[in-house]
């Protein structure tokens, strides 16, 4: 059985009083994606969130972006997940992420291949324009309900 432990990284921001969530397009499988980190050995599920939110967005770790200190939700299962053909153990920890100041926002939106999209695009799987999401994506924010459908809701 293999061990599968990711942090999530939940970027939020209100758009047009609409609330959306950042991803990120994969250029090599063409999906959209959360800045998703893999656990490394002796690292907490907090640590390899700040480490992937610093590295994917190319972000100050100090003076940019703040990570929650507790995780908004903690998930432990066996189940075949997306991706995987055998079943496995899956360690998950979703991490509220603050990002800070008008200009690194700015800056976000101005590289390539970050989208702000729904909750309701996230829970289906698939966004407006018709980009599809990696299926680890949809799994794992419906079986959480960490993101409800409704949310970006007007």
């Amino acid at each position: 059985m293999v061990d599968v432990c990711l942090s999530v990284a939940l970027i939020r921001k209100t758009y047009n009083e609409k609330l959306k969530w950042l991803a990120r397009l994969d250029p090599a499988t063409k999906q959209l994606n959360f800045i998703i980190g893999q656990r490394l050995e002796d690292e907490s599920f907090r640590e390899s969130t700040v480490r992937e939110v610093a590295w994917s967005l190319w972000l100050d770790r100090q003076r940019d972006f703040h990570v929650s200190s507790e995780a908004l939700m903690n998930l432990e299962f066996v189940d075949r997940v997306p991706g995987h053909f055998q079943k496995s153990r899956v360690a998950v920890s979703f991490f509220n992420v603050e990002v800070y100041r008008k200009d690194v926002v700015a800056n976000i939106k101005k590289q390539g291949g970050n989208f702000w999209v729904t909750s309701d695009e996230i829970c289906n799987g698939i966004s407006q324009c018709g980009r599809r999401f990696d299926p680890i994506v949809p799994y794992l924010i419906n079986r959480s309900s960490v993101i409800q459908y409704w949310e970006s809701s007007s």
